[in-house]
């Protein structure tokens, strides 16, 4: 015995029960599902609170999201931490609906494989049993045991039995399966083009109908119990437009995977989903009764939580308004922006390119210090050199009596040299005056020869 058929145990023994208190499939089929909601609903009920608890914590993330910007880690971090702090699961409240699933697995398997897991047989046991039933070319693969178990009536069912060196009494002995349910064999598999299905040649038109309507109604039923979900949980009511149209977008996951299971696995499938489609509606029904108080006081927290978000809003713009008002108030402004340099771009050109020196090129940055030939005449000391306006203004503010003595001085220098300006400029217009100048200059240059002689 495996693991895998270990663990299926309790789900084998309690189907194989129902069968043979009920001695139908279907009927079977129904209180184990009926009993697996009963066992799973404390479970829902805690999930459900636990769904409520996150709708009222929906508030809160938002804030911590909002405060926390791109900051994707911080964010994440804070919220786990408030979901740790109120003791609520961020998985809770959608854990519950993925319950039914993790039983179908294994009521799949025991459905697909009767002698396997409700009768304990080994494969080998399991084909004798099938060359004994008139299949000689059995193999236990696919739904095969399924079809063959219709096979197994009480008049074979002793000689079976010895085949596979079985008892047909104790907890896991061979007995017979009626699968028969309202004149449906829930063995077969429903074919979507019933009317060319074995069963419908032969003359059983219902047989084949009603194993088509089986996934139809399964997926109606489906639609139907989400409808009611969602009309008797109270937090999808005030639930946002989009987030509403994305849940109907799972809901409808439902409806297909019931059509694609109906019409690719034995009706009996068929059965347990219709069974915990209306089970869920009844159970729907009295959670939303019991947790009625839940729901109006996640309500009530949620609109004050709403309140105190939009008194804190208003807070946040008021402060903000009085802090620009201040500002104002104080003569408070931008600063201007610094203004680039004017910079001739027409001195980068060279030829004909046009930025050959660069697009920043400055000819001021740098000053050109012109040559001087050290043969050449002496460069006029620094002290003789005029003062410049900034060395005026540190004269002015350290010795004011110098400063006016140097202003003096050169407003003296400045006349003499406006009076001789003003002397060559008519010297230049009077020839005779010129001519006089001449001559006074003659005499000087005729003695020089003289007193060499002399």
């Amino acid at each position: 015995m495996d693991i895998w058929q270990i663990l299926m145990t309790p789900f084998s023994l309690l189907l194989r029960t129902l069968c043979q208190v009920f001695n139908s499939y279907g009927v079977a089929l129904i209180f184990f599902t009926l009993l697996v909601k009963v066992i799973l609903f404390p479970l829902s009920i805690k999930g459900k609170r636990s769904m409520i608890k996150s709708s009222i914590l929906s508030g809160q993330v938002q804030e911590i999201q909002k405060r926390c910007g791109n900051d994707k880690e911080r964010a994440n971090q804070e919220i786990q931490k408030l979901y740790a702090e109120s003791g609520t699961s961020l998985f809770g409240g959608c854990g519950w609906s993925f319950l039914p699933l993790l039983i179908l697995m294994p009521l799949y398997a025991i459905i697909r494989r009767p002698f396997k897991y409700m009768m304990m047989l080994k494969e080998d046991a399991t084909i004798a049993v099938a060359r004994v039933l008139g299949w000689a070319d059995f193999t236990p693969v696919g739904t095969n045991e399924l079809l063959l178990a219709p096979r197994l009536t009480a008049a074979n069912l002793e000689t079976a039995a010895a085949a596979a060196g079985a008892t047909t009494t104790g907890l896991f002995g061979m007995f017979v399966i009626n699968f028969n349910f309202l004149g449906i064999d829930l063995s077969k598999v429903p074919s979507l083009m019933f009317w060319k299905s074995d069963l419908f040649t032969s003359g059983d038109i219902w047989g084949a109908v009603g194993l088509f309507l089986l996934p139809i109604i399964s997926a109606a039923l489906s639609l139907v119990s989400y409808q009611v979900s969602m009309r008797t949980n109270q937090m999808t009511q005030n639930q946002p437009e989009n987030k509403q149209q994305n849940n109907w977008m799972m809901i409808l996951m439902g409806p297909v995977m019931s059509l694609w299971i109906g019409f690719a696995l034995p009706a009996g499938m068929c059965i347990y989903w219709i069974a915990n489609s209306v089970f869920m509606m009844i159970q729907e029904v009295i959670a939303g009764r019991m947790l009625k108080k839940d729901y109006e006081a996640a309500q009530k927290e949620m609109e004050e939580q709403k309140r105190r978000s939009k008194e804190a809003e208003k807070e946040r713009r008021r402060k903000s308004a009085e802090k620009k008002a201040a500002a104002l108030a104080a003569g408070s402004k931008k600063q201007p922006k610094k203004e680039k340099p004017n910079i001739d771009v027409s001195a980068s050109q060279e030829g004909l390119r046009k930025f050959a020196r660069g697009r920043a090129y400055d000819p001021a940055r740098y000053p050109v210090t012109q040559y001087h030939d050290p043969n050449g005449p002496a460069r006029p000391k620094e002290e003789d050199q005029p003062l410049t306006e900034e060395e005026k203004k540190l004269l002015a503010e350290s010795s004011p009596e110098l400063a006016a003595a140097v202003e003096k001085a050169e407003e003296a220098a400045a006349a003499e040299e406006a009076v001789a300006g003003a002397e060559a400029l008519v010297t230049a217009d009077d020839p005779g005056i010129q001519a006089a100048e001449e001559a006074e200059d003659a005499p000087e240059e005729a003695a020089a020869p003289g007193d060499e002689e002399h």
